[in-house]
This record gives C-alpha cells, sequence and structure tokens, in this order.
C-alpha cells in the first residue's frame, strides 16, 4: 500500500511507473499479466487505500476529488484520489490487471462520498467514458456501471436534481449500445408508483364544478397503468365515460389564439415541473393553458397506441367494440390537439412521428432485440501488394469492343453471303424425328420437344418452307410438324393422311368452290339485267326463287361432312332436275317477255 501512495504522489504519466509499482508491489508469477488471485489481493489493497484517502479528505473538508491538489509552478496538480483511478485505469485498459477493477473501485468511491461530491466523481466518469466504453473493459464492468448509474438515480431527487439524473441518463444511453438488452424495458412495465393525489371532498366556496375535477384527476390512475384496462369491461367503461366529460369540457371551451400566444411554451420548458398542482383553485387556470391541455390529450393518445401495439397474445387483444371506441376517440383527440394553439397542426405532426418511432421500438423489443450494429466488410488483400484496376473498354464492354475490332479486320463480314445461313427442314428436324424412333430408346425427358425455343424456330421455319407439315401441328402438335420422310415407316403412319380423307377434303373443298361460283353469277347476272332492262323486274322476281332454292340445296349438300355415295347420287339428281326446271322456266318467261314487247312496239307504231 505505501508503494501506491508514492505512486500517487508522482510526477509524471502513469505509463512511465504503474506497471513497476505493481510488479514491486504483488511480485507476480508473470511479469506483465496478474493471475486471478493476484488480481484479488491488488483489487483488496486499492480499495483499502481508497477507503483511506476518501475518509482524510472527509476529516481535512475538502472535496474527494481535490484532496491532496497542490500549486506547482502557477499550475494546480491532479487530486490523489483521481491520480489513482488514472493508474488503475491505465492498468486495466493495457490488459496488465483484471478488466473490471477499475468499476468497481467507482462504485465503492460513489458508496463512500455525499450527493455532492458524487457530481464530481460523475464528471470524472464522464471524462473517461471513451476509455471505458472499449470493447475489453466495457465487457467486464457494464453490469457494475450500470448498477453504480441506478443506485445514483435512486438516491437522487427527481424534482430538485433534474439536471443531475438527466447527465446519468445520458451517459448510459452514450455509454451502452443501441441494442443492448439490459437498458431497455424489455417486458414494457409501467411505473404504478407514480400515483397522483387530488382532493376528494369538495372545499367551501369553490367556483367549479368539482364533479369535472375529480373526473379530470381520475383518468391519471389509467394513464400510469393502461394494462389495467385489458380484460376489464368496467373500468374500460369507467375510463371511457370520464375521458368523454373531458373531451367534451374542451370542445366547449375552445381556446383563441390569443390565449395560446400568451403562453410562452419556452418559459414554461425552462421552468418545467414534473408533475401539475392538483388544487381544485387551481382548476378554471388549468383549463385556460394549452400546455395543460396536450399534455392530458398526449396521455391519451399514448394510452391508446399501448392498446392498440402490435404483437399482443389473443387474451390481450382489445374486442371489437373496444377497437371502435378507440378510433373515435383517437380521432376527436387528434382534432383537439390540431385545435389547440399555438402551431396545433405542427404540435400533432411530431406527436405522430414520435409514436410511430415508439411503435418500431416496440416491434424490437419484442423479436427479442435483434442488433442494430453491422460488422464492418473485411477487404481482402490484392495479390501483390497493388490494386487491380477494372479494365477500361472503348466502346463500354467486352463484347462492343470485340465486335468493333473484328470490322476492322474483317471489312466484307457483314456482307458475306454465307453469313446467314438458315437451314433446311429436313436438316432440322432430324433430332425430333430422331427421338420418336422408338428403337433409338431415348427417354421422353431428353426429347428436343421440351426445348421451347427449338420448337419455336421450327414452327417458323416449317411456316416459310413446308405449310403441309405445319398446318397438322393444330391436329397432332409439334411432333407432326416433322417431315414424313424422315420418319420410321410405323411413325409415319400415325401422321399421314388417309387417301379416303383426302378425297372427302377434295369434295368438300369443291362444293364450297361451286357454290361461291354460282352465287357470284346469280348476283353478276341480276345486277347485269337491271341496268339494261328495268321493264324485266316481274321475270327476275320469277326467276329468284328458283336460283334461291337452288343455292339453298348446293349449300346443304356442301355442310354435310361425310355423304354417302347413295346421297351423292341423289342429291346430283336432284340438282339437276331443279336446274331444268329452272331452265324451262327461264325460257317460257323469256318468250313471254319478247311477245309482249312485241305487242307493245305494234301500238306504238
Amino acid at each position: 500500500m505505501d508503494l501506491f501512495r508514492q505512486a500517487i504522489l508522482r510526477p509524471g504519466p502513469p505509463e512511465e511507473f504503474a506497471l513497476r509499482t505493481v510488479q514491486e508491489a504483488i511480485k507476480p508469477q508473470k511479469q506483465i499479466k496478474l493471475v486471478q488471485d493476484e488480481n484479488q489481493l491488488l483489487e483488496n489493497i486499492l480499495r483499502s487505500l481508497l477507503q483511506e484517502l476518501v475518509a482524510a479528505a472527509v476529516q481535512s473538508g475538502q472535496k474527494i476529488m481535490e484532496y491532496g491538489m497542490s500549486i506547482v509552478d502557477g499550475e494546480s496538480s491532479q487530486g490523489q484520489i483521481p491520480r489513482l483511478l488514472d493508474i488503475v485505469l491505465y492498468l486495466c485498459e493495457k490488459e496488465h490487471v483484471e478488466g473490471g477493477m477499475i468499476f468497481q473501485l467507482l462504485e465503492d468511491l460513489t458508496e463512500m462520498s455525499t450527493m455532492r461530491n458524487c457530481e464530481d466523481i460523475f464528471g470524472y466518469i464522464e471524462s473517461k467514458q471513451d476509455i471505458l466504453g472499449k470493447p475489453e473493459l466495457f465487457a467486464r464492468g457494464k453490469l457494475v456501471m450500470l448498477r453504480t448509474c441506478n443506485q445514483l438515480l435512486r438516491r437522487l431527487s427527481k424534482a430538485n436534481d433534474v439536471v443531475f439524473c438527466g447527465r446519468i441518463i445520458m451517459f448510459l444511453a452514450h455509454f451502452f449500445p443501441l441494442s443492448e438488452r439490459s437498458a431497455v424495458n424489455i417486458k414494457g412495465v409501467f411505473n404504478t408508483s407514480n400515483e397522483t393525489k387530488y382532493e376528494t371532498q369538495a372545499p367551501e366556496g369553490i367556483s367549479i364544478d368539482f364533479n369535472f375535477y375529480k373526473t379530470l384527476w381520475s383518468l391519471q390512475e389509467y394513464f400510469c397503468n393502461p394494462p389495467s384496462l385489458i380484460n376489464a369491461p368496467g373500468k374500460w367503461h369507467k375510463f371511457t365515460s370520464g375521458l368523454m366529460i373531458v373531451l367534451n369540457t374542451f370542445e366547449a371551451q375552445p381556446l383563441s389564439d390569443e390565449e395560446g400566444n400568451a403562453h410562452n411554451l419556452e418559459d414554461d420548458a425552462a421552468t418545467f415541473n414534473i408533475k401539475y398542482l392538483t388544487s381544485s383553485k387551481l382548476m378554471g387556470l388549468e383549463l385556460k393553458d394549452p400546455s395543460f391541455r396536450r399534455h392530458v390529450l398526449v396521455q391519451s393518445l399514448i394510452l391508446f397506441d399501448y392498446l392498440k401495439a402490435p404483437g399482443k397474445s389473443e387474451k390481450e387483444l382489445p374486442s371489437e367494440a373496444m377497437e371502435e371506441e378507440i378510433k373515435t376517440s383517437e380521432e376527436r383527440v387528434k382534432k383537439l390537439l390540431e385545435m389547440t394553439p399555438p402551431k396545433g397542426k405542427d404540435f400533432l405532426c411530431s406527436i405522430e412521428h414520435i409514436l410511430e418511432r415508439e411503435r418500431n421500438w416496440v416491434w424490437w423489443k419484442r423479436d427479442g432485440c435483434p442488433p442494430f450494429e453491422k460488422q464492418p466488410v473485411e477487404k481482402k488483400p490484392v495479390q501483390g501488394g497493388t490494386k487491380k484496376r477494372r479494365p477500361r473498354w472503348r466502346l463500354g464492354n467486352k463484347e462492343l469492343s470485340q465486335l468493333w475490332k473484328w470490322a476492322d479486320q474483317y471489312p466484307n463480314a457483314l456482307t458475306d453471303t454465307q453469313r446467314v445461313c438458315t437451314p433446311s427442314i429436313t436438316d432440322y428436324w432430324k433430332p425430333l424425328a430422331e427421338d420418336m424412333d422408338e428403337s433409338a430408346g431415348i427417354e421422353a425427358e431428353y426429347h428436343h420437344k421440351n426445348n421451347r425455343v427449338y420448337c419455336w424456330k421450327g414452327l417458323r421455319f416449317s411456316a416459310r418452307q413446308d405449310l403441309e407439315g405445319f398446318s397438322r401441328f393444330t391436329e397432332h402438335g409439334i411432333e407432326g410438324v416433322v417431315p414424313l420422310e424422315l420418319l420410321p415407316d410405323d411413325v409415319r403412319a400415325r401422321y399421314q393422311a388417309k387417301p379416303g380423307e383426302r378425297t372427302k377434303r377434295a369434295k368438300k373443298e369443291e362444293t364450297k368452290i361451286s357454290a361461291q361460283q354460282a352465287e357470284e353469277n346469280q348476283i353478276a347476272t341480276a345486277a347485269s339485267e337491271m341496268d339494261n332492262e328495268g321493264g324485266r323486274a316481274d321475270p327476275e322476281a320469277s326467276v329468284a326463287p328458283i336460283d334461291t332454292d337452288t343455292r339453298i340445296a348446293t349449300v346443304t349438300i356442301s355442310q354435310e361432312e361425310t355423304p354417302t355415295p347413295e346421297d351423292n347420287q341423289k342429291q346430283s339428281s336432284d340438282t339437276d332436275i331443279a336446274q331444268e326446271a329452272g331452265q324451262m322456266e327461264a325460257e317460257t318467261g323469256m318468250i313471254d317477255g319478247e311477245t309482249d314487247a312485241d305487242v307493245d312496239l305494234d301500238a306504238v307504231g
């Protein structure tokens, strides 16, 4: 211990004497790093020395962090306790001693000090935050530091030591990583100990509605503990009825822009108090305060947001009727926030943004707090020690540059007649014909008909070079397009058309053609007769029914699919008879016409 007393009085940085002092005091087995028993012995020595220095500082009446400070050549030297902490911090940083030793000394120092001295001690902790936050130290002392800060927060007054409490919370937020589970309220527990006390009996001479006063302040019970409203229909009905009374009052007594501008929100933030006074005499003034109204309305939005929070179990989810009431109440609250001056719309947008971020935090915690930090990508060292440069191409990429180079070397490449060579039908379909040969034994999954690009190209070739084979695609598929001369005899029989079918098809085509020609001749004859002789309308009318009957008979014959020889003979005889009758009637009509014409000429003459 005496060696350390002398060490803290030495000038100069700790690097010059810290390790040598430990080696002289402990005489370790290893010259650089202490083992577990040696670490425990050194920790006991340092804790005893720290306790003596604190006791001496208290007896002298000096501040703990300033004890032993002296002025040399006009400059103040460091106190003995900060000097001791610097030596231990250096040893922990260089891993000469156990990394959690400095955190243990800081915890002991805060426990032995008053709150006035703790503020100076915490200033030292803030100044060494970068070193204490290094991975080798943080992993060994994070829980000790968290316990130290929590003990300080319990000892501080939330009303009088607001700034110091804020410093501690900000330090924890910077010291711990964003994904550290120990710094997160995983279960979402509410501070139910924060009770709001208010008057239960109306005082004498009060000029406000005391029932409204009790209703307003009774809402704090539910704002403090939102889980109490889940699966409790009685409490939910009581809460909603009270909230409706408050909202109706806010709507009935809107604030004007003058009243909103009369309250300077910046001055309110400077003199901010954690809780509002609950005296019934102040109720009238608080209703005219826009900040007070906003607090109540924002508390309502936070409660609604909790009840609608995703990821809950089925038992914790609100009922359909409850969801409808939440939606209606939330719309009213947002409308009131927008109407509350000053800058109601901007304030509402800020609150909605904060609640959206809070929902993201809820999801993150319920997913198990996955880490936000991403490990840096390791850069692979380049062989040879030099960075390989990407090649630069003249036309942007390798293919275009090579094509341009070939154009210079072979100027006649584009005009060569053999550049574009379309294969013949027999050469192209030969692989598929081999697949169709059963004696080849090619498995179905390896057939060329499974290749869509091959089939598509083949259909294009067949449509240009073999129209008859292309027409077989609708009946037999892609295999029917293959030229028949490439197929074996047994396979060719399945795709080759029978002679009977050919004659029937030819007869159908001839019948259709003859019917179309007869119809065209009749139309042409009728048109010419109408143009030349307008007085021959009656003979044409007499001929038209016969022509129509003849056409109908002809079309009927053509529409039959497979007529028998007897039917063909009968239909042909009927057609001949009809044609002869038509010709006879036509000749009679012509004779009658000529006679009538002669009579008319005689009369005129």
